[in-house]
């Protein structure tokens, strides 16, 4: 080959390359019309190819070839993460790609706090008044098996986001929490289960750290000599009553949870006990309390005897 048909080889495979860099970058760029604010669910399971026709057909991607060849450079072991992703503008084809083969939705995050105590239907309450269209009614039938095992704390989950991923979320982060604590349970000498259900009681029954565990003492030594913990907030577990509402047939249901006509602890925890209330539990303070009340004035105000402990209510309530 003479150099001059060296050098027009040369210059006519540049201009390919050039022509093929160019067809790519166009077929990479959004196609007119993108559906911007539209969202599509990649169905688990679904091929590479299955997902690149639904692109196509939604108007999202402009060659499916290419979409398809970016995906399996990105991770052609893993292939696309199934889930919802949201298309809030142009997006390109290569962008697309990386997203769903590395699962990055695109919803926006709502931050959600849970507060120390909540229950699960409470949990379920709090997420439908923060997050629209939240399925709570299916989020307390998944839930109800975890109560005490959610934990409280502030959350930021996408506005798409299913009870099974809440669960999970607060799950992980409960047994991330109670690892750090692990040691002082073990040493208490009770059981995980009749730890976090004491806590569960004691969370609701005192705000203070001190008070707290004053109060978790003097149940823990109710269970010890055999006297029923009568305690009120599992009515508000069963029923949504606070103190105030309970009534003499309330007191005289003969569910397991009426920890007055039933001695030992309630079947399940009866909230989701924060962290503090859950060392408070296992660390409590010793006294020859078996009473304690919380009074008009604010303040806790404890007894030794039932007749002592009837003077404070007389005094206080």
């Amino acid at each position: 080959m003479t150099r001059r048909a060296s050098m027009i080889a040369i210059s006519a495979a540049a201009i390919l390359g050039i022509a093929g860099i160019c067809a790519v970058a166009a077929y990479s760029t959004p196609p007119a019309g993108f559906p911007a604010g539209t969202a599509v669910t990649i169905e688990k399971g679904a091929t590479l190819s299955q997902a690149a026709d639904l692109l196509s057909s939604k108007r999202l991607i402009k060659s499916r070839l290419l979409f398809r060849i970016y995906a399996t450079l990105l991770d052609g072991t893993t292939g696309l993460k199934s889930g919802q992703y949201a298309f809030d503008g142009p997006q390109s084809s290569l962008w697309i790609a990386y997203r769903m083969v590395h699962g990055i939705e695109g919803f926006p995050l709502v931050k959600t706090t849970i507060p120390e105590g909540s229950n699960v239907a409470q949990i379920g309450a709090i997420l439908s008044r923060s997050i629209p269209g939240f399925d709570a009614a299916g989020f307390d039938a998944q839930a109800e098996k975890y109560e005490g095992t959610l934990f409280p704390d502030t959350y930021f989950w996408p506005v798409n986001v299913q009870p099974s991923q809440v669960i999970a979320d607060m799950r992980a982060e409960f047994e991330d929490k109670i690892a750090g604590v692990a040691s002082r349970i073990a040493a208490f000498g009770k059981s995980r289960s009749d730890v976090i259900a004491m806590a569960s009681i004691v969370e609701r029954e005192a705000a203070s750290s001190t008070d707290r565990r004053i109060i978790a003492g003097i149940l823990w030594n109710r269970l010890s000599i055999g006297m029923p913990l009568q305690v009120d907030p599992p009515f508000f577990y069963l029923e949504g009553k606070s103190s105030s509402q309970l009534t003499a047939a309330d007191l005289a249901t003969s569910s397991p949870y009426n920890l007055y006509a039933h001695a030992g602890l309630p079947p399940t925890p009866i909230d989701n006990p924060g962290l503090d209330a859950i060392v408070d539990t296992v660390t409590p303070t010793k006294t020859s309390y078996l009473y304690y009340l919380s009074g008009k004035d604010g303040a806790m105000h404890y007894a030794q005897t039932l007749d002592q402990h009837n003077a404070n209510k007389s005094k206080y309530l």
